[in-house]
């Protein structure tokens, strides 16, 4: 019998750390008779989003139909003690698509990881992530939704809430999982590392000592808060001219990284929220504490420290910071845009076995822009009249005499 761990998230518990790390010890992991199906993160997302029927505009989204299947059937064929499946998408599972997932690994026993982090962490985060995903919500519209505030739109703290509730979440996975099999990470305090929360991991999914070895695994880049207001104020110019992967490409794997290191002003939860947090922490510990789950880290993870210097709030930025944050992203976009016009130039040398000469590049964009505006043109006949009379007169010079049946 395999023993196949579920690790479900939560988002914002460190689940980047731990899938890259996973992934960079799939062989020594399979060398101990441990399964990492598919080898990489990207196929137990694939299925994941098969389990729940999510689609994600520009993705893959014709690999995700029998992705579930094929990771299973992987499973099913695997001989030795355990698997291990990383995904964050899984806590966002109801109780029904868990107990389908549970059935059909019948003969198997199943347990789950689930991350949890204090709130006053997880909120700055969470709306850090929103506004790099593509969000245009402002900071204090977002803790307002969340706090559930009189007169608050109420989308973005239900999807707060579905996302990082790790009651929730127990509730619905001990739907079909014994409460014994169900452990608990919590995320280490901040200046810990990454290799505390992998230590605790690995203790939770009994992966072999040293698992992960000693290479350096990528975290999640934090912004600052006047390179974040730039994403934002960016998101809302874009928004509907991008797909989900562009957007993806563009900020989080372009901008975001190179952001990552400029000097700005970190983000955290503003003073006026501590009391809050801190209160949410209190109630959160006692609860868990009496459903007497497996806890690898400490209960007293998830109460918020109150800072000692008092932190402003997230929407307040300056001129000069904004303007700094600015020109770091032109610059982003500027690298990417030279290191993309590079790969372009090397797959036309593949294809053609020569580069395009300057006349021809210049060639290429003049018919390109005069293309454009053409398209431009006709959409806008609809609605100035000049225009729709200079389109028939062009259209006039350009095309053949028709008869016309009278």
């Amino acid at each position: 019998m395999t023993d196949v761990f579920f690790h479900v998230g939560l988002a914002k518990t460190g689940t980047t750390t731990i899938q890259a790390a996973l992934e960079a010890s799939a062989g020594r992991l399979a060398a101990e008779g441990v399964l990492f199906p598919g080898g990489h993160h990207r196929a137990q997302r694939l299925a994941v989003y098969d389990l729940l029927g999510q689609r994600v505009r520009g993705e893959e989204g014709e690999r995700v139909a029998g992705s579930l299947q094929r990771l299973l059937d992987e499973v099913s064929a695997h001989d030795g003690p355990s698997v291990v499946v990383s995904e964050e998408e899984l806590s966002l599972a109801r109780p029904r698509e868990v107990r389908r997932l549970v059935r059909r690994l019948d003969g198997h026993r199943v347990f789950v990881v689930v991350g949890a982090r204090d709130v006053a962490r997880t909120v700055v985060s969470a709306w850090q992530q929103t506004v790099v995903n593509g969000g245009t919500i402002s900071w204090q519209d977002f803790i307002a939704s969340v706090r559930g505030e009189i007169g608050a739109a109420p989308s973005e703290g239900i999807s707060f809430w579905w996302r990082h509730d790790v009651c929730r979440v127990i509730d619905a996975w001990a739907s079909a999982v014994p409460v014994d099999r169900i452990r608990l990470v919590t995320v280490p305090p901040p200046g810990a590392g990454p290799g505390a929360l992998l230590e605790r991991f690995g203790e939770a999914a009994r992966l072999p000592d040293g698992w992960s070895g000693s290479q350096q695994v990528p975290r999640n880049a934090s912004l600052g808060a006047a390179q974040l207001e730039v994403v934002r104020r960016l998101n809302e110019s874009v928004t509907g001219r991008l797909n989900t992967s562009q957007h993806r490409f563009v900020v989080e794997a372009g901008i975001r990284t190179r952001l990552v290191g400029a000097p700005d002003r970190s983000l955290r939860l503003p003073a006026e929220h501590w009391a809050w947090a801190r209160a949410h922490g209190e109630a959160l510990v006692a609860e868990l504490e009496q459903r007497g789950l497996a806890v690898h880290g400490d209960l007293g993870d998830l109460l918020p420290e109150c800072p000692v210097a008092p932190t402003p709030n997230l929407d307040e930025v300056g001129g000069e910071e904004l303007l700094a944050a600015t020109q770091a992203a032109l610059t982003s976009l500027a690298l990417d845009h030279g290191r993309l016009f590079r790969r372009y130039r090397r797959a036309f040398l593949e294809t053609e076995g020569r580069l395009p000469g300057p006349a021809e590049v210049l060639a290429s964009q003049a018919r390109a822009g005069s293309f454009h505006l053409r398209k431009w043109t006709l959409h806008q006949a609809d609605h100035h009249p000049l225009v729709a009379r200079a389109s028939r007169a062009y259209l006039g010079r350009t095309t053949r005499p028709r008869v016309v049946d009278r």
